[in-house]
C-alpha cells in the first residue's frame, strides 16, 4: 500500500524524535548524575557543615573519602537506579575479564607508572596533588584513601565509559560516541586546569577506544585506578617533608 507524501514525513519525523530520545537519553542521564556530585563538591557550605565534626588536621582527609562516596552513588547508583525505575532498554553492566584485558592493562600500567612518577615531581602539580592535605599518614588511612579512589573511579568510569560511551555507540556509531565523550570528559577536567583538560583528550580517547574492544568498562577502570594510585603514591612521597609519614597505630 502506497502512502502519501504526508504520511511518509509524519512517519519520518516520528523515528527523528524517537531517535533524538533515544540519542539523549544516555547523555541527559550521565550529564545529570556528574552535574549533582560536582555541585555537591564544590559546595562550600556543606563542606564547611561537614567538617565541623573532625579535628581540623584530618578535615580533608575525611571531606575527600565522604565526596567520593557521593561520587560513586551519583554516577552509579542513582543512574542505575533511574534506568531500573524506568525499564528502558540500555547498555547493561556485565563483568568478563580475559587475557586481553590483563595484555591492555599491563601495557598502558608500564607506560603511565613511570610517567606518573616523573610528573608528580612537578611544582604545578604538587599544587593540586595529593588531594588529602594531611602531614601525618597511618596505614589504614593511606589504604583507605586507596581504596576510596577505587570506589570513586568505578563510579566515573561506570558514567563515562559506560553509559556515556557504550551507552552511545547504538545510536551515534564508534566515532561520533568517542567524540561526545571526549568533549564530555574534557569538560568534566575543566575546573583542574588546562593542563589536565589538554591531558584528558589522549587518555579519553585511548580509554574509549579499549572499552570498544573490550565490550566493558573493567579495562578502563583497572587503568584508571592504577593511574591515581600511582599518582597519588608519588605526590605524597614528593609532598612529604620527612621520609616517613606513617604514625605507628594505637
Amino acid at each position: 500500500q502506497l502512502r502519501s507524501p504526508c504520511e511518509l514525513l509524519l512517519m519520518y519525523k516520528v523515528e527523528l524524535h524517537i531517535s533524538f530520545i533515544s540519542l539523549g537519553l544516555p547523555i541527559f542521564i550521565g550529564v545529570m548524575g556528574y552535574l549533582i556530585y560536582f555541585k555537591f563538591l564544590k559546595s562550600i557550605r556543606i563542606e564547611t557543615l561537614f567538617n565541623q565534626y573532625f579535628n581540623a588536621s584530618k578535615q580533608s582527609f575525611y571531606w575527600v573519602q565522604f565526596t567520593r562516596v557521593i561520587a560513586f552513588i551519583c554516577m552509579a547508583i542513582l543512574p542505575l537506579a533511574f534506568l531500573k525505575v524506568s525499564n528502558i532498554e540500555f547498555w547493561g553492566l556485565t563483568y568478563k575479564w580475559t587475557s586481553s584485558d590483563s595484555k591492555f592493562t599491563i601495557i598502558l600500567a608500564l607506560i603511565l607508572i613511570p610517567l606518573g612518577a616523573l610528573n608528580a615531581k612537578g611544582k604545578w602539580h604538587l599544587t593540586q596533588y595529593p588531594q588529602v592535605r594531611m602531614t601525618r599518614w597511618n596505614k589504614v588511612e593511606y589504604i583507605t584513601n586507596l581504596l576510596s579512589w577505587g570506589l570513586y573511579l568505578l563510579g566515573y568510569e561506570f558514567l563515562f565509559r559506560g553509559v556515556l560511551f557504550l551507552g552511545l555507540i547504538p545510536f551515534t556509531g564508534l566515532y561520533t560516541a568517542i567524540g561526545i565523550n571526549t568533549a564530555l570528559y574534557a569538560f568534566a577536567h575543566l575546573y583542574k586546569g588546562k593542563k589536565e583538560t589538554i591531558g584528558s583528550i589522549p587518555l579519553g580517547i585511548v580509554l574509549c577506544y579499549i572499552t570498544w574492544k573490550m565490550g566493558t568498562i573493567w579495562t578502563a577502570f583497572a587503568i584508571h585506578w592504577i593511574m591515581a594510585s600511582n599518582n597519588f603514591i608519588w605526590s605524597h612521597y614528593y609532598n612529604s617533608k620527612t621520609p616517613n609519614t606513617f604514625k605507628q597505630l594505637d
